[in-house]
């Protein structure tokens, strides 16, 4: 595929994309709002991510090796950055499938002296970070430019003050220690030439106690699907890493493996009248990248109701499922 040719992932499909990536790092995030730039939640700290399909850099430039992002304030970007908060800008470039990321303070300069910039890389750096996980080079402004893979968005995001200062060999080294630590829950804190590196991987544990509570309320029978044979789970509506994800039963649902994960990767939803839907967006989105086999298996279930309980107290709450949703990033969700 020729980078003109590249596949161009839209606003909704990018914010997918970013929710994804986060959950490979840590259970504790999750989606606030926005519309480009994204507002998150990531291990209790916020930020703001504008997003961007990386491109030839256009005529003019000589080096065949250059790409690039343009960034223009706007009305959704001005805020974020009139707010002094965590503001990062990413390229992605779904040839090689990693996100790439500049220096945040270098950028805001910038714009102090102009409304639209442009933001450039290397190709031969992204192709790197696809086969090692994690690539840099310096510009001509001195500027540390990092490529990564997608799992080492969050691991970023928590430490982008210090990564732009680590070299090619700290850099490799961090993300091993990432991997090593992704497997439980772990708080660790590095230290690379005085650079502090936090790894925070956050792996929630279900409450017995609740599990056997959703379960009983259920029947023991998946919601969406009905099955049994041992294969359900109890599914938290409002995830644990929003304050209000209580272990109430009506913040639970009994589902089986399939549909638990398709409920928390926002494949399916809930809405308002219980009914159950295919998230068109997230689909949309797989068919885009490749990623949409086995699709049949939840067609089946669209546009049926949840199998509720049959004690009242006990069925989802209804507000708990609108905040459910909007972590989740589905949006336009009709009750009809």
């Amino acid at each position: 595929m020729s980078v003109k040719d590249t596949i161009i992932l839209d606003p909704s499909d990018l914010k997918f994309l970013l929710i994804d990536s986060l959950n490979q790092y840590t259970n504790n995030t999750y989606f606030i709002d926005g519309k480009n730039p994204y507002r998150f939640s990531i291990n209790k700290k916020k930020y703001y991510i504008l997003i961007k399909n990386i491109h030839e850099s256009g005529e003019g430039r000589g080096n065949q090796d250059e790409c690039r992002i343009q960034v223009a304030k706007s009305r959704n970007f001005n805020p974020a950055l009139s707010e002094h908060s965590n503001v990062i800008v990413l390229g992605y470039f779904h040839d090689e499938r990693v996100f790439t990321a500049w220096n945040p303070f270098m950028m805001r300069e910038r714009f102090n002296l102009r409304d639209t910039i442009s933001l450039y890389s290397r190709f031969s750096i992204q192709r790197d970070a696809a086969e090692n996980g994690i690539s840099n080079y310096v510009d001509n402004n001195n500027q540390s430019i990092v490529s990564f893979k997608p799992q080492y968005l969050g691991l970023y995001l928590e430490n982008y003050e210090s990564v732009h200062l680590l070299n090619q060999e700290d850099l490799k080294n961090l993300i091993e220690k990432s991997d090593e630590f992704n497997s439980e829950d772990s708080f660790n804190e590095l230290n690379y030439n005085n650079n502090k590196i936090t790894i925070t991987h956050t792996r929630y544990r279900r409450d017995p106690r609740f599990r056997l509570s959703v379960y009983n309320a259920y029947n023991h029978k998946c919601a969406m699907c009905g099955i049994q044979l041992e294969l359900i789970e109890a599914a938290h509506i409002v995830p644990h890493s929003d304050e209000r994800g209580t272990d109430e039963v009506n913040n639970g649902m009994c589902l089986c493996r399939l549909h638990h994960g398709a409920y928390d990767n926002s494949l399916i939803f809930v809405d308002e009248k219980y009914n159950i839907k295919i998230n068109e967006q997230k689909i949309n989105y797989l068919i885009k990248i490749g990623k949409d086999s086995g699709l049949h298996h939840l067609n089946k279930i669209s546009f049926k109701k949840l199998n509720l309980p049959e004690n009242p107290v006990h069925q989802p709450d209804i507000n708990n499922i609108k905040i459910a949703n909007n972590l989740r990033g589905i949006d336009n969700i009709s009750n009809s």
